[in-house]
């Protein structure tokens, strides 16, 4: 039987370890709201592989935005002669 995603939901709220996790923005509990909530259905692979990330520990928000900057331009010191 396919769960609702309220149902989904309620069921993640009721995980206190889960939550707590989600709480302490732990990313192996971020991963694991994701998971649940996909429900298993196909996501695109770059969500995959954040998604990955999160589950070994790791904060691949903070290397995105990081990336983003490197990128642009923005974030460096503007040397002045």
């Amino acid at each position: 039987m396919h769960k609702t995603y309220k149902d989904v939901y309620e069921d993640i709220l009721s995980d206190r370890e889960l939550t707590q996790g989600m709480m302490r923005d732990d990313p192996r509990a971020l991963a694991e709201w994701n998971r649940r909530m996909s429900q298993g259905e196909k996501v695109a692979p770059e969500y995959e592989e954040i998604t990955e990330r999160m589950e070994r520990g790791e904060q691949p928000a903070k290397q995105i935005e990081e990336k983003r900057r490197e990128l642009t331009g923005q974030g460096r010191e503007i040397k002045r002669s």
